[in-house]
């Protein structure tokens, strides 16, 4: 499958960077980084099974945040979580995920849906839908030039394109003179929001 690359659009010039491993409830999964050719941005590859940041399932994080968005208990939303092998309060850390989320989205996009809405009610008012509420809100980021934001472990960036004199990474430990035609993405001004 052929990728854009969120911080400068073209699409198929990824390069091979790195492996780590995360672990997908308990078993570790190999997530490749990828680094654009053109702006030498790094990307990590999550599969969609997994959330970011978290050793949780998609579909059983989101089922749980729609069963508590529909009255459950927090022990009944998080019963699934529990068969896992997670703690029933997990599904407590994933509320206030996605909260944080949500209002870290309205910052940046403040006139996109009411800011009264919250939780999967904004996600909904945004994306048109919210059958998988980190999958949508994630690539409705991407489709607007941010990082995916739901449950993410770094903080917001946004993708701006600059041309500059040579070719160098935002990043101040990768190498200079990756190639590509002096286009450099631009990390955030400040440490967590928008500029």
């Amino acid at each position: 499958m052929v990728h854009n690359c969120p911080a400068c659009g073209t699409r198929g010039h990824f390069a091979k960077h790195a492996v780590y491993q995360k672990y997908h409830f308990a078993h570790p999964i190999p997530i490749q980084r990828v680094r654009c050719r053109v702006c030498g941005v790094t990307h990590a590859m999550i599969p969609c099974f997994s959330v970011p940041g978290t050793s949780l399932g998609t579909e059983e994080a989101e089922r749980c945040l729609v069963a508590r968005a529909r009255g459950a208990s927090r022990r009944e939303a998080s019963a699934e979580l529990v068969e896992q092998g997670m703690e029933w309060r997990r599904g407590v850390g994933l509320e206030r995920m996605l909260n944080t989320a949500v209002t870290r989205a309205k910052a940046i996009w403040p006139e996109v849906a009411s800011p009264s809405l919250h939780g999967l009610a904004w996600i909904a008012a945004v994306c048109g839908r919210c059958n998988h509420p980190i999958g949508d809100l994630n690539r409705w980021a991407l489709t607007h030039g941010v990082n995916a934001i739901c449950f993410c472990r770094h903080t917001i960036l946004l993708f701006s394109v600059r041309r500059t004199a040579g070719s160098h990474s935002h990043k101040p430990v990768s190498p200079a003179g990756f190639g590509g035609d002096g286009i450099v993405a631009i990390a955030p001004r400040g440490q967590g929001g928008p500029p």
